[in-house]
């Protein structure tokens, strides 16, 4: 008790969610507590009967997706899974019903430059910011598979371009696996989920209706008056705000474009830190042209945790290599499913991997010890 007494509001908040975690892994969801949580936030009340998640039990679905994809069993069955991972981070994000994202193309609608995606709906249509974690992984699955498959009656096949009903099973295929309820395993629920996730944040409501595309909102949206400019701003203001929140400085390279190779589709752009790590990314000709990448431009090149590859070793490697870099782990915590090892390169960068327990048992690391961070040129996401 002496010991939670000194701990601080927020700490008290994290401890609470990873109790609230460690109870739905064994299966013993707190309903009493999620009402409670409905009546947490600063600026609203959620209305009772509005089903959704909070952000923490977002995250535990975002990482029992990525758990599934992790786990296919070969190659086929692993690009089908990332498909799914992929429409379900678009859901996440944008709140969108499925059948707008179910009709987007990869070749047309996502500006990756600028990190959005148009979303049309009969006439109208919206641009709806994205994490540029989420823009990386749709980039990466584009080069690594094309931006076209033709089926054999001769027809692209867009990447996007899933039924409804095996979208939905896919969902509830995660009850087990993240220990939520069935009922709120459904795009919908994420639909409401970031609406609240956006008006808890301070967006105003007028800017959360022009976002997710609501036809009318309640009578509070009227006593704010708004510019289709202003709202503009004030969505691309909001969410580059929170995806920055939410992305912290690990995994991060800041660097010069040291030198770039091409092929007629692909290229390598190498990354020099100033420390001298050399990092190396493999993006799309379109991809290069759009960030304006050449020798000698400043860049960012970053790698999403689950992307991570981890080495122990004896002893600390007297050198790094592309791709492959020093460090010695500082933090472990598991959730029983997955376990995030975070760490210090011998620059000081900080890093952070997520791996199976699977995993995580057979590298047999502890606090203190050294390892290689490691991953694939394909797996860097370049801004």
């Amino acid at each position: 008790m002496e010991r939670l007494q000194k701990l601080s509001r927020q700490e008290l908040l994290n401890l609470r969610a990873r109790v609230a975690d460690a109870l739905a892994a064994h299966g013993e969801f707190d309903e009493e507590m999620h009402d409670r949580e409905r009546h947490a936030c600063r600026l609203f009340t959620v209305a009772e009967g509005v089903p959704w998640l909070d952000r923490n039990r977002l995250d535990r679905l975002t990482r029992s997706f990525e758990a599934w994809a992790e786990a296919a069993r070969n190659s086929r069955a692993r690009r089908s899974r990332e498909r799914v991972v992929i429409i379900y981070l678009l859901l996440r994000y944008t709140g969108a019903r499925p059948g707008e994202i179910l009709a987007l193309d990869e070749s047309k609608h996502f500006d990756f430059q600028r990190n959005t995606v148009t979303i049309r709906d009969e006439d109208k249509s919206r641009e709806v910011p994205l994490p540029v974690e989420v823009m990386g992984r749709i980039q990466e699955h584009c080069a690594k598979y094309g931006l076209e498959d033709v089926r054999e009656d001769g027809k692209r096949e867009r990447l996007f371009d899933l039924d409804q009903g095996f979208l939905r099973r896919k969902f509830h295929e995660q009850q087990a696996r993240s220990g939520l309820p069935k009922e709120l395993l459904n795009p919908r629920v994420l639909r409401n989920s970031r609406a609240v996730e956006l008006l808890q944040g301070g967006m105003p409501m007028r800017a959360v209706q022009a976002l997710l595309g609501h036809g009318t909102t309640d009578i509070t949206a009227s006593y704010v008056k708004l510019a289709e400019n202003d709202l503009r701003h004030i969505i691309r203001h909001h969410c580059d705000k929170e995806f920055g929140m939410q992305t912290s400085a690990r995994n991060t390279f800041h660097g010069t474009v040291a030198q770039i190779v091409s092929s007629s589709i692909l290229c390598e752009v190498t990354l020099k830190t100033e420390s001298g790590y050399e990092v190396s990314a493999v993006v799309t000709n379109q991809s290069r042209d759009r960030l304006g990448l050449v020798e000698g431009a400043k860049a960012t090149a970053m790698v999403k945790a689950s992307w991570v590859i981890l080495g122990k070793c004896d002893k600390k490697p007297s050198a790094s290599k592309k791709n492959a870099f020093p460090g010695v782990v500082t933090g472990i915590e598991s959730d029983g499913l997955m376990v995030e090892v975070t760490g210090a390169l011998d620059d000081g960068t900080p890093v952070c991997a997520l791996v199976t327990t699977e995993s995580y048992d057979a590298l047999d690391l502890g606090e203190g010890n050294a390892f290689m961070f490691m991953f694939k040129a394909m797996s860097v996401i370049v801004s």
